[in-house]
């Protein structure tokens, strides 16, 4: 199932993160932003490499990890139902 309407519109409204890179995290089974806060973003990218079956996505691992910041604030945090 792909990122909800509304994370979706969070997500493309974020420099950085298109629908190229919404598409890329779904293929990679990231779908949520919970679930993205719950991986973070080196994962996210590692992810994305083994989907893509390359190691060039690495490069935007620096780019990433703001532009997911930014995104996933606010999202609830999956470590806070304990």
């Amino acid at each position: 199932m792909p990122f909800a309407a509304q994370e979706r519109r969070r997500l493309l409204s974020t420099p950085g993160l298109g629908p190229r890179v919404i598409a890329r995290l779904e293929a990679a089974g990231i779908e949520s932003l919970v679930q993205l806060r719950a991986i973070g973003a080196e994962a996210a990218v590692a992810r994305v490499c083994r989907q893509l079956g390359t190691q060039a996505w690495r490069n935007r691992l620096g780019a990433l990890q703001g532009a997911l910041q930014c995104a996933v604030q606010g999202a609830p945090d999956p470590r806070a139902d304990t």
